[in-house]
Order: structure tokens, then sequence, then C-alpha cells
């Protein structure tokens, strides 16, 4: 989980944002326990939120980037290096509302695919920060660009496309509905307005509610 970024936009600390009375860093944790074996938050190196101890607390293990403000490419690298398994489910830290279903759907279909990715296609647009990643596949390529001073995780998965290595499977809009019909998996929280969205479609019960969809009702 990359949780390095400078919130800039939100104005505070993006995981550290309560919603339903619990940290938005909280709620990703509770999603992804029941998929994944260990979770991994990447922070960066001069982090001086509390972020950090926040991920220790909830028994996460946290690492660094290796290098500064190098965007989430170096975040995904830190991650990805610290993972022990031959798939890892990657995603920001402003995912308030994961779906467990649909991360496993991913996982199951880079496993018998084979694929070394798995990334969302909204509307034809990437989600490389909701994505499934070989480590062994990855590393190598993503260690080899930030060493050349490229940052775009976009890129790289656009050559793996063209070029068949690493392996990406696109999983589009219908395919996504299947495991997650209203989107709600992919809404992320950069914004003031879109944190009163995300306080919008969770109700005062703190129980998600199903006529409210990301965008508005």
């Amino acid at each position: 989980m990359l949780a390095g970024g400078s919130s800039s936009r939100m104005g505070r600390p993006k995981p550290l944002v309560t919603l339903g009375g619990q940290v938005v860093l909280a709620r990703i944790k509770e999603a992804l326990e029941r998929v994944c074996d260990d979770i991994v938050l990447v922070v960066a190196p001069d982090q001086d939120d509390a972020t950090p101890d926040t991920g220790l607390a909830l028994g996460m293990h946290v690492v660094t980037d290796r290098l500064n403000a190098a965007g989430p490419l170096a975040g995904i690298e830190a991650g990805l290096k610290a993972v022990g398994t031959p798939l890892a489910f990657l995603v920001a830290a402003d995912h308030p509302f994961l779906s467990s279903s649909l991360i496993a759907a991913m996982a199951d279909v880079a496993i018998h695919g084979p694929y070394d990715t798995v990334v969302p296609s909204v509307d034809g647009r990437l989600e490389p920060l909701h994505a499934i990643y070989a480590p062994d596949a990855w590393l190598p390529r993503i260690t080899t660009a930030l060493d050349a001073g490229q940052r775009s995780i976009y890129d790289l998965i656009n050559r793996g496309i063209e070029s068949g290595a690493p392996s990406v499977k696109m999983m589009g809009d219908a395919e996504l509905a299947t495991y997650d019909p209203d989107g709600r998996s992919l809404f992320d929280i950069d914004t003031t307005d879109s944190l009163e969205q995300a306080r919008l479609m969770l109700g005062t019960t703190g129980v998600v509610r199903p006529d409210i969809r990301p965008g508005g009702l």
C-alpha cells in the first residue's frame, strides 16, 4: 500500500482522514487482510506525519522508498521488494471502499492467465495503483527505470502491453462490474470534495449506501 504522497490537494494526510469512525488506513487494512497474507505500507523516507506509526500500530510491515520524491514508482519498487509472494496487490492508501471480492478475482485472473499484471481499465483509463503485480517480473524493470530517471508506471505498463513482457491483462468495465458493480473499490479521496462524496456514500449509519455511486446520485 502506497502512503508516501504529499496529500497536497487534500491538505492533510489522506490515510489518516476519518471516515465512518475509522481512519482510512484502518478501513483499507480490514479489506486487505481478508485476501492478503501480509500488508506492506510504503512511506516516504522523510515522512513526518503519523502515517508510519499508525501503520505499525495496525500491524503492517512498514518500509520506505530508497529514493526521495521519486513518485509512486519508487513506492511500488519498495513495496514489491518487501513482499515474499509470487503476486502482490498494490493500492494507494486513499481507497476507502476496497472490494475484497474484486481483489481476489484479479489475483485469480493473474494466476490462471497466467499474467504478470492485472490492471483495471475504466473507460479506457488504466488504474495502476489498484492492480496485481508479479514482483519477479516487474522489479528489474522498475529499478532500471528509476535509475534512468524515469518515474511513470503508466509508461512501463504500456510497454508491457505493447511487447507482451511483462504480460499485462487489462480488466475492463464489464469484468470489473461483475465483482464491484458500483465501482467503489476504485474510488479514491484526493480532495476535500471527494472526501465529502465518500461520506455521503457511507451515510450516517456507517454502511455504504447503494443509492449513491461514485460521482454523485
